[in-house]
């Protein structure tokens, strides 16, 4: 193996959880082995700290059981009206914006130059749906629909 280890086979290495190629390269190269020795000499101290430092006695985790909970029971018996203070201001406030805020009117401006491509293609799009004939077959229609009132429009002889 010509290259140093990777992240995860240095965490495996650490570990010794090491797989075999890593294993063989750790045997060969020297600064690798010296390196792993190092980073779980100090996992080792940091995971002795932490137990040290959790290591107290009983006495001090009932105290700060004690603290914890009566610092919650303090917040929520003497604090429990601001959130309805809070609620009560914002519906007061969005009940004034809705009632004071005056309401804009949007009024269709009527212009005699030219229609609007948009009104156009609406109405296009309207008369096709409510068309009862595909948009292919309109002429064949209106050719059948003038057939029919000549013929009807015709005098009997």
């Amino acid at each position: 193996m010509n290259a140093h280890l990777n992240d995860e086979q240095w965490a495996a290495a650490v570990l010794d959880q090491s797989d075999a190629t890593a294993a063989v390269h750790l045997a060969e190269c020297a600064a690798c082995r010296e390196e792993v020795r190092s980073l779980a000499a100090a996992a080792e101290a940091a995971r002795e700290q932490a137990r040290r430092a959790a290591e107290r006695p009983e006495a001090f985790w009932s105290r700060q059981r004690d603290s914890i909970a009566n610092r919650l029971a303090a917040r929520d018996f003497v604090h429990p009206w601001r959130r309805w203070v809070w609620v009560a201001a914002t519906v007061t406030l969005v009940l004034l914006a809705s009632t004071l805020l005056p309401r804009k009117t949007v009024t269709p401006v009527q212009s005699s130059a030219q229609p609007d491509p948009d009104d156009a293609l609406l109405l296009s799009v309207q008369q096709s749906i409510q068309s009862d004939v595909p948009q292919a077959m309109r002429p064949a229609a209106l050719l059948a629909r003038e057939m029919n009132r000549a013929a009807t429009s015709r005098p009997n002889p």
